[in-house]
């Protein structure tokens, strides 16, 4: 897991979401490392990077010159990249947005990418940040809402473990601390046999 706290991470302004997510899935591959041609890894968010968003945003409506850094839909994709030719990840890179539950639809994710041979294990990370006026406008409409501090989660699962289900007492549309992650932040936790 990570928070707001993450390292900057060169190449990414302004926002917390790269600097989490990479800092998430480098522990996760530091701790477990594998041959990174048989590894895929998938991204699930449900506002994205809202902070670079809105900050384009901003300096677009006041007439500033756009930052070609401040591009929030290659954001994810960006830091997938980085992490990918840090630790010779050449397996598939999918970055997902979700509604409610991205512990289900990345497990889905997984579930499908290790019916490929040539793949061993998938890194699963969740990240969302805390929001801003529009996401929790959003979330309202989702009726559900932001972790109460910006998170990014990840966990490797392998061919060789047991695809893991998420626990039943999860409900469907977290809320509170963890936010839409939720779910994940349990399963990671069961996953390491501590608590959240």
């Amino acid at each position: 897991m990570s928070g707001p706290s993450a390292p900057p991470v060169a190449g990414f302004v302004e926002s917390a979401f790269n600097p989490m997510v990479y800092e998430a899935v480098e522990r996760c591959l530091t701790a477990r490392p594998g041959d990174g041609a048989r590894t895929a890894m998938v991204l699930a968010s449900t506002m994205g990077d809202a902070a670079t968003l809105d900050l384009g945003s901003r300096l677009l409506v006041a007439g500033q010159v756009h930052n070609p850094l401040l591009f929030m839909q290659s954001t994810a994709n960006a830091v997938l990249g980085q992490l990918s030719r840090e630790f010779a990840i050449t397996g598939p890179l999918v970055c997902l947005s979700t509604a409610a539950d991205p512990a289900g639809e990345l497990l889905a994710a997984a579930e499908l990418l290790l019916e490929d041979e040539e793949l061993d294990r998938v890194v699963l990370i969740g990240v969302e940040l805390t929001g801003t006026e529009r996401t929790t406008a959003a979330y309202r409409e989702l009726r559900t809402g932001p972790p109460a501090a910006d998170l990014a989660v990840a966990i490797v699962l392998d061919r060789d473990d047991p695809l893991p289900r998420l626990p039943s007492d999860i409900p469907p549309a977290p809320s509170g601390e963890y936010g839409t992650l939720r779910g994940l932040v349990e399963l990671a936790a069961r996953l390491q046999g501590t608590t959240p």
